[in-house]
């Protein structure tokens, strides 16, 4: 399955891991994935700016972070709400359309093109997430449009936008469809095993809008990595064979982190570094041996 978008890979599904972003100087869950996986390195990096913050100096912490790390290809979570933590009010699409970022949008052209390299970029991620980002299905779409405009008129030529929706989110997602011009990728959300067959017509969808899917997060979240074996069957078992099942699936990203460090609204979803359990961390490295995944030495393959 190979639709020709924007930096998709003709075959394979590309390997990403994170999260990190501001104010962190120096990713350390992305540095204990990278020393825990062997060979076989992630190409994706992801990390997470407001558009409202968007200026030189979070580009230029963004590269201090990943100078250590030789390829690697950013994927950003760029919201347009002030929560992720259920206030839905502090959305503010609406100030986009105003002009108020245009500034913002600006610095963000500017810095985008000196990267060269490709950028994929979630904009409003989790868009239909009413509950917790709060955004309007009119309204997002026209800041949507509004930001992709003026990128393309800036002539920025190496982002690809990537539409991200929550399985856990409202079911119409289709209103906050801005168009298949302004959509390279469609996304997606994996943290609980319920969420495969919540997903199901999304990836149909995604299929009949000819547009590649990634799952942008992901992480085993109240299953853990500390059982073992169990933790491999519960969760990390059905999440690749979900990737292998679908081809219209051409990248994913794992959140390797301690949520019980995060936030209080996440504790409860506990420890998912593989690197704390030799199980888990052994039959991982392993599965990333498989000839469909494009890491970070394989980063040609990506144009």
């Amino acid at each position: 399955m190979y639709f020709k978008q924007k930096f998709e890979p003709k075959k394979g599904v590309i390997h990403g891991a994170g999260q990190e972003g501001t104010p962190f100087n120096y990713p350390v869950d992305f540095k204990d994935y990278w020393d825990s996986v062997g060979e076989n390195k992630p190409l994706l990096f992801m990390t997470y700016i407001q558009l409202k913050w968007i200026n030189k100096k979070w580009f230029e912490l963004t590269k201090k972070q990943v100078k250590y790390f030789p390829n690697i290809i950013l994927q950003i979570g760029l919201s347009i709400s002030d929560t992720h933590s259920g206030e839905p009010e502090k959305h503010y699409e609406q100030d986009v359309l105003s002009g108020k970022f245009d500034k913002n949008i600006q610095e963000f052209c500017q810095e985008v093109k000196k990267l060269k390299s490709p950028v994929f970029v979630r904009l409003g991620y989790e868009f239909n997430g009413l509950s917790w980002y709060g955004y309007q299905p009119n309204s997002f779409v026209k800041a949507w449009r509004y930001v992709i405009d003026k990128v393309k008129k800036d002539n920025v030529n190496n982002v690809a936008w990537v539409w991200h929706y929550s399985p856990e989110g409202e079911k119409n997602y289709m209103d906050y469809y801005p168009g298949d011009d302004y959509v390279n990728w469609w996304g997606t959300t994996l943290f609980f095993m319920r969420e495969i067959e919540k997903s199901k017509k999304f990836l149909k969808d995604a299929e009949n809008h000819k547009k590649p899917v990634m799952i942008c997060e992901s992480s085993a979240v109240n299953v853990t990595t500390l059982k073992g074996e169990d933790s491999w069957r519960e969760w990390f078992k059905p999440y690749f064979n979900y990737i292998k099942t679908n081809p219209i699936i051409k990248a994913f990203c794992y959140i390797n982190g301690n949520w019980a460090e995060k936030e209080k609204i996440w504790k409860e979803w506990g420890e998912c570094r593989i690197s704390k359990n030799k199980t888990v961390m052994s039959k991982y490295k392993k599965e990333l041996e498989n000839k469909i995944y494009i890491h970070n030495k394989d980063y040609k393959k990506i144009k």
